[in-house]
């Protein structure tokens, strides 16, 4: 399958790079419903290039052999040994230099994430910093296990076909986007913590939402809205509510709820997972067997065994017992006893 490339070089003088094209994707998010972040897996020749950059925050991790790459610093070029794990960041708009080096004929196997820097802003913003004072380093370093970890998840997202969950994106973009503001910003970022979760009638407000809203395409920054906070700060506030993110949560949700139309007997499992906003009906079996221990199917099966257990049981026979006051004629008609009046 062919992917356009969805994270481009530009030049300084404001120019795209036409020269990336060498470069193959070969597995990318462009076109899903991610809209804050790019993933893209590259297989790329040695390449080199001067005064370029990025528009995005970009991290470039090698997830294949070891690759030699040249940056220019101070003047000087330098040499990385990239082993597999090695992480490259880029902040937008930020010039550098640099080539990549390997044997001729071999590709280098890179997972490049592009983050949206409006976005990491309104991050910055709901961890309460002050957006405009942070500066993002262009750094390298031979392992970062918590980036690492994202970056995995968000690729396993791509394969998985979770990237057309809207929330799973949105949700590993703001674990980045504060991974890169703590630990790529030039100085150290305390926010000021408020512990205790959410106030109870935002959660309650909060839970009604999604509820009332499960058959949407559901957001973060939607149920933040409804409750009237930043993303980040719900986020952390309805985790330590409810010991589970907003993401998790709305996933549990909507598996319970596509159990309660199953056991109706009135929808398929396609039709349910539709109803309580599944992508697709293997989209609602894989969280529905992680959450109850088995897939929807079974579920279906057991219920109409019990369903046809149920309709072969023998009725009850019943024989009527005519009240005392009710008595027999010769001929079986039902006459009254008792006194009679008129």
């Amino acid at each position: 399958m062919k992917y356009p490339h969805g994270i481009p070089l530009w030049r300084t003088n404001g120019e795209i790079l036409s020269g990336d094209a060498p470069s193959r994707v070969v597995l990318s998010s462009v076109g899903t419903k991610w809209n804050d972040v790019v993933v893209e897996q590259r297989h790329t020749p040695s390449s080199e290039g001067a005064d370029l950059m990025y528009k995005q925050h970009v991290i470039a991790i090698n997830v294949g052999n070891p690759i030699t790459c040249e940056y220019k610093k101070e003047g000087q070029f330098r040499r990385f040994f990239k082993t597999r794990g090695a992480i490259s960041f880029h902040p937008s708009q930020r010039p550098f230099s640099g080539g990549l080096k390997v044997t001729r004929g071999v590709f280098a196997n890179v997972l490049f994430l592009a983050l949206d820097p409006v976005f990491v802003s309104r991050i910055a913003e709901g961890l309460e910093l002050d957006s405009e004072g942070i500066e993002l380093i262009e750094q390298r370093r031979s392992a970062d296990p918590t980036l690492h970890h994202i970056a995995m998840a968000f690729r396993a997202g791509v394969q998985s076909g979770a990237a057309l969950d809207r929330m799973y994106g949105e949700g590993l973009s703001t674990a980045l986007a504060a991974h890169l503001l703590r630990e790529y910003g030039a100085a150290v970022l305390e926010p000021k913590r408020q512990h205790g979760g959410l106030p109870r009638a935002k959660l309650v407000r909060a839970v009604e939402y999604i509820q009332d809203q499960l058959s949407a395409d559901l957001t973060v920054s939607g149920i933040a809205q409804a409750v009237g906070m930043s993303p980040d700060y719900f986020t952390r506030l309805f985790k330590e509510s409810n010991g589970q993110s907003p993401h998790q949560y709305v996933i549990e949700a909507r598996v319970r709820k596509a159990k309660e139309l199953l056991t109706t007997g009135k929808f398929t499992i396609s039709e349910a997972a539709y109803h309580v906003g599944f992508v697709d009906q293997s989209h609602l079996t894989r969280h529905f067997k992680r959450v109850f221990g088995l897939p929807p199917k079974r579920l279906l099966e057991s219920q109409k065994a019990r369903d046809r257990a149920l309709k072969s049981l023998p009725l009850p026979s019943c024989r009527y017992a005519p009240p005392s006051h009710y008595k027999a004629d010769r001929d079986g008609f039902a006459s009254i006893s008792g006194p009679h009046t008129g």
